[in-house]
C-alpha cells in the first residue's frame, strides 16, 4: 500500500440473546417439522444428519431471539403448515433496521465519528440505520454503505477506508450482521441444514488511519480473485421471504485449489518471501465452515497455532458473515502477538471470491 494505513481501536457489540448450539440445532429441526407438517423422528434424524453439532459450534449469538416453542407470538418465525416461510422479506429488514439501530448507540452514545462505513449483507433499510441514528445528532459524520458483499466484506470495506483516510482522519468501519433473520424453514435440502447451522449474528466496530492508535495491524497489501467457473457455487440473493443462500459442495476444493497461488501472488505483491509467512505467520482465515478452515490449513501445510484464531471464534460465535473476520482480527491483538508479526487474512464469498491481505502487527 503506497501509504501508511493501520487498523486498530477494535470494539464488538454481542447480540442480545446467547444461545447453546444444541438447542439452536432442536429448534431448527422443530421449525422444519412444523413447515413441512412432519413431525416424525425419521423426518428430524434426516434432518439432523447435515447439521454442525456443538462439536464444530458450541455457542451462537442471535438478535432474533426466536428458539422457543411460542410460535403463534413470534414476529420473523411465525411457522406452520399454512405459513412455512415465515414472515416477508420487508418484515425482517424493518426488524433489521430496528436492531442495527441499537448497535449504533452503544457504539456511538456520546461521540460521532468523522467518516463511517457499514457493512452489512443481511438487512437494507433506506434511510440507513446510521443514518436514522445519526441524524438526531447535533453533527453527522459521512456515511458510506457497503453492502451485499457477504462474507469478504471486511477486506473491501479495510480498502475503501483507506482510500477515504487523510493524514488526520480516522475512518470507522461498523458491520451489523443478522443472519438469524434468513432461515427458511421450507427448505429442507442438506446444503440448507448445513447453512442454517453455520451461521449467526455478529456486530464490531474499529477505525483505520493513517496514524497509528494503540495496538493495531498495519495493512501491506489487499488482493482479490475471482475463482475460475465457480460463479453459481455461491450465491447470495433476496428472496420473497429473506435472503436466499447457494452453497455448493465443490466449494471448499476450489477455495483449496486456488489458494496457493494466491498466497504467493499476494506475498510477492508486499515484497515477503511467502516461505516466511507460511511458515511463521498467523493466518487469520474466514471460517466458512470447518471444512473450509480444515482444507486451507492442510494445503499451505499450516500447523494448528497459525489458525488458532479462526478456529476459536468459529467455535464460540459460528459464522458472523463480513463480520467474522474483523473478530478474528480483534482476537489475534487481544492475544498480543510479538510486533512486527505478518497476519495473512482470507475470506471467501459470492463469485466464487478470495479475497486476501497481508497485515504487520504494530504494537
Amino acid at each position: 500500500m503506497e501509504k501508511n494505513v493501520f487498523i486498530h481501536s477494535f470494539a464488538s457489540v454481542l447480540p442480545e440473546f446467547h444461545l447453546p448450539q444444541s438447542r439452536i440445532v432442536d429448534w431448527t429441526l422443530e421449525s422444519h417439522a412444523r413447515s413441512a407438517g412432519d413431525f416424525t423422528d425419521k423426518f428430524k434424524d434426516r434432518l439432523r444428519h447435515f447439521t454442525l453439532t456443538e462439536s464444530h459450534i458450541r455457542e451462537r449469538y442471535f438478535e432474533c431471539g426466536e428458539v422457543d416453542d411460542e410460535w403463534d407470538r413470534h414476529r420473523i418465525y411465525k411457522i406452520s403448515e399454512k405459513n412455512p416461510n415465515g414472515s416477508s422479506i420487508e418484515e425482517r429488514n424493518h426488524y433489521f433496521g430496528e436492531k442495527a439501530q441499537r448497535v449504533f448507540e452503544r457504539l456511538y452514545l456520546d461521540k460521532v465519528p468523522e467518516h463511517l462505513i457499514h457493512v452489512t449483507c443481511t438487512g437494507y433499510v433506506s434511510p440507513s440505520p446510521p443514518q436514522i441514528y445519526f441524524s438526531g445528532k447535533p453533527s453527522a459524520p459521512e456515511i458510506t454503505h457497503a453492502y451485499h458483499m457477504g462474507c469478504y466484506a471486511s477486506l473491501p470495506s479495510v480498502r475503501m477506508a483507506a482510500a477515504f483516510s487523510h493524514q488526520n482522519e480516522t475512518v470507522d468501519v461498523v458491520h451489523t450482521e443478522m443472519c438469524s433473520l434468513h432461515l427458511d424453514a421450507s427448505l429442507h435440502t442438506p446444503e440448507q441444514m448445513v447453512v442454517q447451522t453455520l451461521f449467526a449474528d455478529g456486530h464490531i466496530k474499529y477505525s483505520v488511519s493513517q496514524k497509528k492508535q494503540g495496538p493495531s495491524l498495519k495493512v501491506l497489501v489487499i488482493q482479490e480473485q475471482l475463482v475460475p467457473d465457480s460463479l453459481s457455487d455461491m450465491t447470495w440473493v433476496p428472496g420473497t421471504h429473506g435472503m436466499m443462500m447457494t452453497l455448493s459442495r465443490e466449494v471448499p476444493i476450489k477455495i483449496r485449489d486456488s489458494i496457493p497461488a494466491f498466497v504467493n501472488g499476494l506475498c510477492q505483491k508486499a515484497g515477503v518471501k511467502p516461505n516466511d509467512v507460511l511458515e511463521n505467520g498467523i493466518f487469520a482465515i474466514h471460517p466458512g465452515g470447518p471444512k473450509i478452515i480444515e482444507v486451507v490449513q492442510k494445503k499451505l501445510e499450516l500447523n494448528d497455532k497459525q489458525v488458532e484464531a479462526s478456529k476459536k471464534i468459529l467455535f464460540e460465535r459460528g459464522n458472523m458473515s463480513s463480520a467474522t473476520l474483523p473478530h478474528v482480527w480483534k482476537e489475534i491483538l487481544d492475544s498480543r502477538p510479538e510486533n512486527g508479526k505478518k497476519i495473512l487474512s482470507l475470506a471467501f464469498g459470492p463469485g466464487l471470491t478470495v479475497f486476501g491481505s497481508l497485515f504487520e502487527v504494530s504494537l
